[in-house]
């Protein structure tokens, strides 16, 4: 009970002599407000006040989503100054050796230190290597046409990707049957281009970063696993940096769950060789196509 509700109750049981009032009459007498001196009501007096409470509320909200409203708003109107329209650098993919850094030692994202899995990376890194598909598919290359590898089944059956921007979900296909399907993060900060394209670079590991410091998007990410490029610097790659899948998050590349993209590096083409660690599409080892939409 507030102060005037209890001083409401105290001259109620104290007014003229001591009789007091019914118990219905005070809520009455509470509920429709007391008036002062100006005239008004207690609920007048809260009709005023819930305005100004609502634009305090709205003022301490901004101050406290500063950051991340500015940089919304800058990068939908393309006014962020940040160059990043990939993941990836183009000229840096090329330059990729696809091995494994094991000077690398942290990791940034959104220009916060995250939690590095240094140790599983390695891991994956040494079983991609090995991999006993890979050492099958090197087996069928001696009496198959390397085109089979990356981009046909043995029945004649396109391999072909599909990723739905609007479902942020990555399908594979062989021919009209589907063979794999995951969820993604496709572009926030840069769209994910649409049309269709063909792989046509991939590395086992590869650092990226870019991004801005002043808008808290900067990224340095090392030893970013299975990346799959289908144009130019934008790739389809794993992501350990986030667990957000279903949601856009990138500066473009499509960000996939580690394991899924793992065996699409091994289904899709061109074939990148048992221990070796780059494989680049040429006619003799085609890229799969891939759709985005």
């Amino acid at each position: 009970m507030n102060y005037l509700s209890y001083q409401i109750l105290r001259f109620a049981q104290n007014d003229r002599g001591g009789a007091n009032w019914p118990l219905t009459s005070i809520l009455k007498v509470i509920n429709n407000g007391i008036s002062v001196e100006d005239g008004h009501t207690l609920k007048d007096m809260l009709h005023r006040l819930i305005p100004l409470l609502l634009l305090i509320g709205v003022i301490l909200f901004v101050s406290l989503n500063f950051q991340t409203i500015k940089r919304t708003v800058v990068y939908k109107l393309n006014i962020s100054g940040d160059i990043t329209h990939s993941d990836f650098n183009e000229e840096d993919v090329l330059k990729a050796n696809g091995k494994f850094d094991e000077e690398a030692a942290t990791a940034i994202f959104n220009s916060k230190v995250i939690d590095y899995p240094k140790t599983s990376l390695a891991y994956s890194y040494k079983q991609s290597l090995r991999s006993d598909d890979l050492k099958e598919s090197l087996a069928k290359s001696s009496n198959q046409d390397q085109a089979v590898l990356g981009t046909t089944t043995e029945s004649g059956e396109e391999k072909w990707i599909e990723v739905s921007l609007a479902e942020q979900k990555l399908r594979a296909w062989e021919g009209n049957k589907l063979v794999m399907e995951f969820p993604i993060s496709s572009g926030l900060w840069a769209p994910t281009p649409k049309g269709t394209f063909n792989i046509w670079h991939k590395t086992r590991s590869q650092t990226m970063s870019g991004g801005s410091k002043e808008l808290g998007t900067y990224y340095y990410l090392p030893n970013v696993p299975h990346n799959i490029f289908f144009h130019k610097g934008y790739a389809i790659h794993g992501a350990y940096w986030h667990n957000n899948f279903g949601h856009p998050m990138s500066h473009g590349c499509v960000n996939s769950p580690l394991a899924s993209v793992a065996k699409l590096f091994e289904w899709a083409g061109p074939v990148v060789p048992a221990g070796e660690n780059v494989g680049h599409a040429t006619p003799e080892n085609p890229g799969t196509r891939v759709v985005v939409r």
